[in-house]
């Protein structure tokens, strides 16, 4: 399950639901209640990546491969409706996320390499914004001037940043797990679980440069998310893992 919170009016939250044979992106109060089902794909698999609220809470972005075809960007309406596509590149696109001023969507793309690329919400041409193979996970700062994204993964990440318009990208943390995104302070982290798979939830401050740890989580970490005000941090946690092993008689 990925929650993102709106800026505006009553808080909403917006959910993966990930199952074995679909997934489909539904919305609901902060608090859980009020539950609705804003797409209808079907297909097998996973085939939504990454929904992301638009700054103006009317749309959801996100990352849909419609039975089981390409991935690619596609804007949704707050209150459901037909899909609207963006991109059409016979590449994969993921994780789409909005500029502050909602008219782009930046994205992972494998069209040139693995790099994050930008295109205007209301539909156009693709522009690339990185060039710095790996590029993942785009976010753009409060201010709208810099984009950071992450390197790395499927091992231990750092966190890098560039004009929204391109350049030379800047490091900016090491050794970071895939679970991070940008709040009003600063870029909220998990670092690299230890043998007993503890993490620190961290804070690096866009004021001081600084990092300060907000606390240890004793499980498991996955997704992570902070309100606009920066007041709640919402994160997924892994409270208990099992397998069976069955044994099948007579198998030919």
């Amino acid at each position: 399950m990925y929650s993102d919170a709106p800026k505006k009016g009553k808080e909403k939250a917006v959910q993966l639901i990930l199952g074995h044979y679909t997934s489909e992106v539904w919305v609901c109060d902060s608090d859980g209640s009020k539950q609705a089902k804003l797409t209808s794909f079907g297909g097998g698999g996973l085939s939504v990546i990454g929904p992301k609220w638009s700054p103006d809470n009317a749309s959801i972005a996100l990352a849909c491969a419609v039975g089981g075809g390409n991935m690619d960007i596609y804007v949704i309406s707050a209150t459901g409706g037909a899909r609207r596509r963006l991109t059409t590149d016979p590449a994969t696109d993921v994780w789409p996320y909005w500029s502050r001023d909602g008219q782009w969507i930046y994205f992972k793309s494998e069209r040139k390499g693995i790099e994050i690329w930008k295109v205007p919400s209301k539909g156009g041409e693709a522009i690339q914004v990185t060039r710095d193979e790996g590029a993942d996970l785009p976010h753009e700062s409060p201010d709208g001037k810099w984009l950071y994204y992450s390197k790395g993964w499927p091992g231990p990440e750092s966190v890098w940043r560039v004009a929204v318009e391109g350049g030379e990208a800047t490091k900016v943390l090491d050794a970071v797990d895939w679970g991070w995104t940008t709040g009003k302070d600063g870029i909220y982290f998990f670092t690299v679980a230890d043998n007993k798979g503890r993490a620190d939830l961290s804070l690096y401050e866009f004021a001081t440069g600084k990092t300060r740890k907000i606390r240890t989580i004793e499980r498991r970490v996955g997704a992570l998310g902070v309100s606009p005000d920066g007041m709640t941090i919402l994160y997924t946690q892994l409270d208990d893992q099992a397998s069976d092993l069955m044994l099948v008689e007579n198998f030919r």
